[in-house]
């Protein structure tokens, strides 16, 4: 049996770097994506006044991050034998928290392990 890291693939980096158009032509020839986390709570969090926002909380904001990316990698597996392309994934928090100087909590570095990609 194929393991889901195997077919994972992630695709990282810096703001602005060309991800997200990657991951859309990638969407556009058929194949299964992901949605990038940070951009969809910030747009979330700011329809409802929340403060899970990197300029207010980033601790409570890396939180949602990494809720977002484990909950998309359980819907990828639903994808049975397809890649699937993530635009940013689990790891990319436990980066964010350190690149902000916040502490990381053994449960962000517990997930990191356990969520793995090709």
């Amino acid at each position: 049996m194929q393991n889901d890291s195997d077919r994972f693939f992630v695709l990282t980096g810096g703001p602005g770097s060309g991800k997200t158009t990657l991951i859309e032509a990638l969407r556009r020839a058929g194949f299964a994506t992901s949605v990038e986390a940070g951009r969809g709570i910030i747009r979330d969090q700011s329809d409802i006044g929340g403060p899970a926002l990197p300029w207010r909380d980033r601790t409570l904001f890396a939180e949602l991050m990494l809720s977002w990316e484990m909950r998309s990698y359980q819907v990828a597996r639903e994808q049975t034998g397809r890649p699937v392309f993530f635009d940013r994934g689990v790891p990319d928090t436990l980066g964010y928290l350190r690149l902000s100087g916040l502490p990381v909590p053994q449960h962000v570095s517990s997930a990191a392990e356990r969520f793995r990609y090709n």
